[in-house]
């Protein structure tokens, strides 16, 4: 008895003894080691895509202590070469100014006018894209230091749930503005058609569009000519009368007042401007994954060029009820039951 009563002493104080002592009141704590990260956007702080590629990666690397710092270029509203060139100049500038560890760059414009001239195959710093429409290899990517995320829509899955909600329809026009990132979105649709065949629905026509009076021109004539609307990007579309940029919300406005057709959306701004229905992609998987990737290089610091390059794979079923009853649709219960995103 005495025996066990004097080896557990020993270990009590042994354990005492080795075990490190807690910092005194006033002595200097270990430094925290915060990361930088820089998140490059090609649009502007109010699109509900940037929005949300920003909470993606917030929750992605919300483990690391991290300082932030953001850039928007504004592709969508002030497209210009010249412009776009500008604010690229001066992104670079600030980026200089913070250096940071990983930058973060979001959609195809911030590849373009700064990773590839200024960034890539840098030593310093590392790059993780996400949002990107063109084949990766456009821009040389991988590189040394740039990995990252593929953007695919939906569009296979989207016609499919359209007929499935209304088998009655049979054809569809894709609308879509005339910026670069539609060029890029419909040679993945023709690709995707010539991979893998047709669509649910017949596409009778693919229009790209420049101005918004030529979109109001259109979608009045498909009131006749098709039985669906399926609905790109209407983000840079121009008034032919002030050449500035209108508002999404204003398009859609205007769009939802006069079109009797079914909608169909891609991507997840298609929440707010009441589209019927679409298998959507999400601006927040575009930034989780982004962010998961800039985690691997920040705590392991594994070179963002050996990362594997990432696609989204994840679509979230959304339907409008208020849109469905507008246009005397009923939508059956079990196809609202499975669907991720319900607007009533």
């Amino acid at each position: 008895m005495r025996r066990s009563i004097l080896a557990m002493f020993l270990v009590l104080v042994l354990g005492a003894a080795l075990a490190p002592s807690p910092a005194a009141p006033g002595e200097a704590q270990p430094p925290v080691v915060w990361k930088r990260v820089f998140v490059l956007h090609s649009y502007n702080p109010e699109y509900v895509w940037t929005q949300n590629i920003n909470q993606g990666i917030l929750e992605a690397l919300e483990s690391l202590p991290v300082v932030y710092d953001y850039a928007y270029l504004d592709a969508k509203r002030t497209p210009s070469r010249a412009l776009l060139t500008e604010a690229a100049g001066k992104v670079i500038t600030r980026m200089r100014d913070f250096d940071p560890d990983v930058v973060i760059a979001a959609d195809d414009a911030a590849q373009a006018y700064v990773v590839v001239p200024f960034l890539k195959d840098k030593p310093r710093p590392q790059v993780v894209f996400c949002g990107v429409n063109a084949p990766p290899s456009i821009y040389g990517f991988p590189a040394s230091n740039v990995s990252g995320v593929r953007e695919r829509w939906h569009y296979r899955e989207g016609v499919a749930l359209l007929k499935r909600l209304i088998p009655s329809v049979q054809s569809i026009a894709f609308l879509t503005d005339a910026s670069e990132s539609s060029d890029y979105i419909i040679q993945d649709m023709q690709e995707d058609l010539k991979q893998r065949g047709p669509y649910a629905l017949e596409i009778k026509n693919i229009d790209v569009i420049g101005s918004y009076q030529q979109w109001q021109r259109r979608v009045i004539a498909c009131q006749t000519t098709v039985d669906a609307l399926a609905l790109g990007i209407y983000q840079s579309l121009r008034d032919e009368s002030t050449g500035k940029v209108v508002s999404p919300e204003e398009v859609m406005a205007w769009t939802n007042s006069v079109n009797v057709k079914p909608t169909l959306g891609f991507a997840d701004y298609a929440l707010e401007h009441d589209i019927l229905c679409g298998v959507l992609e999400s601006a927040h998987e575009q930034g989780y994954l982004a962010g998961t990737m800039a985690l691997k290089t920040l705590s392991d610091h594994v070179p963002a060029g050996t990362l594997p390059m990432r696609i989204n794979d994840t679509g979230i079923v959304m339907l409008n009820l208020k849109t469905a009853e507008r246009l005397h649709i009923d939508i059956p219960y079990e196809i609202i039951e499975a669907a991720g995103a319900v607007i009533q």
